[in-house]
């Protein structure tokens, strides 16, 4: 009796922990509120600090190369009417399955005659969706005091490279290749630089990028106990569990609309398809404005 009372208190105390509560978006023992909290906080701020290193370095790499020219041009000049749009969607599933089963083999004088398998099996599942949406105009986030074009170093990230339950944090998002491409076309003469009297005719001048990272941990147990008429969990699985997480962003860069508070119609509208075809659902668009100070850095980003 103690046994079959230790049979289901395991796997009772198992779905207590996975899936049939709403998860915590960070891991045991920072799953409180504030932890969350911070790893919201030092996203952003990691976001923004990879945001202003591309941005800064493609610009002055452009305009470095413009003093060789004979032209002189800069062919990065488009990027000052331009903005980014980021969503972000940090996503935590659990899951937990109980399947016991069992087998029946009679004592028989024959080698084989009648033998009865069973089972029965239960699972659950919980989701955590956190999804947040900013806006920044690029001439906000460039900083040359702050980055420098033979360096990788950001000053904005954390010394201590703590960061903070994000796998997204302080790792270099691939921006800066996104934005030096589209300067390379208008450089080589592929596609002219976008203008605003192009805007207004249509022309599709919007750069998108998604940058995804998942971690899955799975685990199981599986006691098997043999008697002589019959077995307990001889085959399969008898507890699992499994923790899967989530962290993906998209950004838009695209043509500022009038008063510059938002991405051109055409942008947005990119940008609400790239989250759809990311899996990130309805997203509200932020265009209100005001000033935040990130590790030095005075930034516009959403109220």
């Amino acid at each position: 009796m103690r046994l079959l009372h230790l049979l289901f208190a395991v796997p009772c105390c198992l779905l207590a922990a996975c899936g049939t509560y709403i998860p915590s978006q960070r891991d045991w023992p920072k799953d409180t509120p504030e932890g969350v909290s911070d790893m919201n906080s030092v996203l952003v701020r990691s976001i923004v600090c990879e945001l202003s290193y591309a941005v800064t370095v493609a610009i002055k790499n452009d305009r470095n190369l413009a003093l060789k020219r004979r032209s002189r041009r800069a062919y990065s000049s488009f990027l000052n009417d331009w903005g980014v749009e980021v969503a972000t969607d940090l996503t935590v599933t659990e899951n937990s399955t109980i399947n016991p089963t069992g087998l029946w083999n009679p004592v028989s004088p024959l080698s084989s005659v009648f033998t009865l398998g069973g089972g029965i099996s239960g699972g659950a599942v919980s989701t955590n969706d956190n999804k947040y949406n900013v806006f920044y105009p690029l001439w906000a986030l460039y900083k040359p005091n702050l980055f420098h074009v033979d360096s990788e170093m950001r000053p904005c990230r954390d010394p201590s490279g703590n960061q903070e339950g994000s796998p997204l944090v302080d790792i270099d998002l691939r921006i800066l290749p996104l934005l030096e491409s589209r300067i390379q076309i208008v450089t080589l003469g592929f596609a002219g630089a976008p203008r605003k009297e192009e805007i207004i005719a249509g022309e599709k001048n919007v750069l998108t990028q998604t940058v995804s990272i998942k971690e899955t941990v799975l685990g199981d147990i599986t006691p098997t106990w043999t008697f002589t008429t019959g077995a307990i969990n001889p085959s399969g699985k008898f507890i699992s569990a499994g923790r899967e997480r989530t962290h993906q962003v998209v950004f838009t860069f695209g043509p500022l609309a009038a008063g510059g508070r938002s991405l051109s119609f055409l942008a947005e509208q990119t940008h609400l398809n790239e989250q759809l075809k990311a899996g990130l659902g309805d997203v509200p668009i932020a265009v209100e404005l005001r000033r935040v100070d990130v590790a030095g850095m005075n930034i516009t980003q959403p109220s």
